[in-house]
């Protein structure tokens, strides 16, 4: 890897003018790796998000109805794969989409971003530059390459989709305050629930009740600030519930199934299914 170095007399060669060229390419690589690890080579920055109907009381975050034959896509910026290299696009307007696609399949989709690349011309003669064209389609769940795609939202159910796949979002979207909705009503749990569960059957944290929901408490109270100190993205929202939710099964087994029924179930958890997992056994070493 090269690094530019400008320096009075030095010679501006063509290995120092793709030095040049590589540095946004090194700059998002070092963000997505950060955030998202190294699987991760594209994500929704803001926007880019289907006028759907969000549900009122429940479903994984980011679930929404809409039907894929006739949506709006909000203006925002992406980060999209192109040949293995992330580059940023801009939708600077909202834009109607009417896809070609029935609203049942045989195979659950999903909407992607994608872009092709043309070299520009002036006069006859090639440019130093090529025009991206950033291009939003449908492709099956299992044939999305994550080196040349950014995924928008999947399928759950026919018109149901999660656009909580590789996302980060603001304090204040909707999606969080959602979350921090469902955090007040597991307090709420926690304190009106009596004594039960496998870890009161088992005096797992001791004789008394008031631990097993301190305990509780304090690990929602923790989601909570986990959610309120930033942006996050789709991977820390995932680990912040699925962490609440193994410690909610070690200390108020209520509250742990009222954070399942809220996610709804399993199949359609999409990136939420962690969630549904048992502590580590290594917690029972702790």
């Amino acid at each position: 890897m090269y690094a530019f170095v400008p320096k009075n007399g030095s010679p501006i060669d063509l290995e120092a003018i793709m030095t040049i060229a590589d540095t946004p390419s090194v700059v998002l690589d070092s963000f997505l790796q950060l955030r998202w690890g190294e699987d991760v080579k594209g994500c929704i920055l803001s926007g880019v998000e289907p006028n759907g109907k969000r549900p009122k009381k429940s479903g994984p975050p980011g679930v929404m109805q809409f039907s894929i034959s006739n949506f709006v896509l909000s203006e925002g910026v992406a980060i999209v794969p192109l040949n293995g290299r992330p580059v940023v696009v801009h939708f600077s307007e909202s834009q109607v989409l009417q896809l070609e696609e029935p609203d049942k399949s045989q195979n659950n989709r999903s909407i992607v971003i994608s872009c092709s690349k043309d070299y520009a011309n002036a006069n006859g003669k090639s440019c130093a530059y090529l025009k991206v064209n950033p291009w939003v389609g449908v492709v099956n769940q299992e044939d999305v390459d994550q080196q040349t795609m950014t995924v928008i939202a999947n399928e759950l159910a026919p018109n149901i989709w999660s656009t909580d796949v590789v996302r980060m979002v603001s304090l204040e979207h909707p999606l969080v305050e959602t979350i921090m909705g469902l955090l007040d009503k597991l307090e709420d749990v926690v304190w009106e629930s009596d004594r039960h569960g496998q870890p009161w059957q088992v005096q797992r944290l001791g004789r008394e009740w008031k631990t097993y929901q301190s305990k509780a408490s304090v690990a929602v109270t923790g989601a909570r600030i986990a959610l309120s100190m930033k942006p996050t993205v789709t991977g820390e929202r995932v680990r912040v519930l699925t962490n609440l939710h193994w410690q909610l099964q070690r200390s108020v087994e209520q509250a742990a199934q009222a954070l399942s029924n809220w996610v709804g179930v399993l199949e359609a958890a999409d990136q939420y299914a962690s969630v549904f997992s048992a502590p580590p056994v290594e917690w029972d070493e702790m």
